[in-house]
């Protein structure tokens, strides 16, 4: 055994002479030592995971890498949100101060959404898509904690404004309604959602107003018990036709 630890053990380790025991021992250190890497990186790469993922979701991916992720929820809130004249302001400033600005932004908007439990679907250049619903919380009270989300969005652009002086105005559309989320994509793969409610969310926000929460009825219908609105709002919609909307008003 000492012959054979001799001519296969790395002699950089300055082990050769070592007694069986003293070998053994220095094993137990290096396997223990070993595991805390693997824990520790494995403890990172389940926390980028969920950074992308919903906690349910990324624990079905993680125990399942091959299976086809996919669920229909009832119910669920939409939220988007883009900033007004975007693509205008853009052109007068250096693409440093751009990419600036919106991390500025979104890293607002993320930090809320983390503290509100609000789950983040993605950006799309300057627009903000994020759900409530996902989850066994109930339905009714996840689309009331959308609409404090954007009320809060509001007034953290508010005070962006402030620090960055500046002139930013948003406009927020929501929608309450049954869609289908998944994860698609083998590499760079990606939590989305799709349907109706999804696409009607976003229609809320291109028709909505500056600084203004435009919701549709569906999600008007649950929470006009517990949020001021104003009167209704009849706007036409891509593909909808006319629809009655109603617009929130700000937090008391």
């Amino acid at each position: 055994m000492d012959d054979f630890v001799q001519k296969n053990w790395d002699t950089s380790d300055g082990l050769p002479g070592m007694t069986i025991t003293s070998i053994m021992i220095v094993l137990e250190k290096k396997v223990e030592d070993r595991t805390k890497e693997l824990k520790v990186a494995n403890e990172k790469a389940e926390s980028l995971l969920l950074n992308i993922l919903p906690k349910e979701v990324a624990a079905e991916l993680t125990e399942h890498p091959d299976r086809t992720i996919a669920k229909k929820y009832h119910n669920a809130t939409v939220l988007f949100t883009d900033i007004v004249g975007f693509t205008k302001m853009s052109g007068t400033m250096t693409a440093e101060n751009v990419v600036t600005m919106l991390n500025g932004l979104v890293s607002k908007f993320d930090e809320r959404a983390k503290i509100e439990g609000i789950e983040k679907i993605k950006t799309i250049g300057d627009a903000y898509m994020a759900a409530t619903g996902l989850s066994e919380e109930n339905s009714e009270r996840s689309v009331e904690k959308m609409l404090r989300f954007a009320q809060g969005l509001i007034e953290d652009v508010e005070e962006f404004n402030k620090t960055w002086e500046s002139n930013i105005q948003i406009r927020i559309g929501i929608n309450s309604g049954d869609l289908v989320a998944g994860v698609i994509g083998k590499s760079k793969f990606i939590y989305d959602i799709w349907g109706d409610t999804v696409n009607v969310a976003s229609r809320m926000e291109s028709t909505g107003m500056p600084m203004k929460i435009h919701v549709s009825e569906a999600t008007y219908a649950q929470t006009k018990n517990t949020f001021s609105y104003g009167d209704s709002v009849e706007v036409e919609v891509k593909g909808k036709g006319k629809m009655t909307t109603y617009f929130i008003g700000q937090r008391a």
